[in-house]
């Protein structure tokens, strides 16, 4: 029992552990092609704005809003639920096999 509870442990991690893709990054359907206009064309060629990047700023959100700690949170409370019912349920006890 403690290796199926160990195994679905397991599986549930992998599960959690394999990237989600999200709608922007999948690759769009096969779509009509027109011959652009010289009106979408020109827009095309001129930058709308210019994009500044301040790398010594630091963000400003609290760590336990991290989707990272959440999901070590969450980890971390299977494990302990885990470890709670196999010593609820005797640990480890000595079987006495007689012939």
């Amino acid at each position: 029992m403690r290796g199926v509870l160990l195994s679905l442990v397991c599986a549930a991690g992998l599960l959690a552990a394999t990237p989600v893709t999200s709608s922007a990054s999948a690759a769009p359907g096969p779509t009509a092609m027109s011959a652009p206009t010289s009106g979408s064309v020109f827009a095309l060629q001129q930058p709308d704005k210019t994009i500044e990047v301040n790398i010594g700023e630091r963000g400003g959100g609290r760590w336990y809003r991290s989707p990272a700690w959440i999901a070590i949170g969450a980890i971390a409370g299977v494990i302990v639920l885990l470890l709670i019912v196999l010593v609820a349920r005797g640990g480890s006890g000595t079987t006495i096999v007689k012939d």
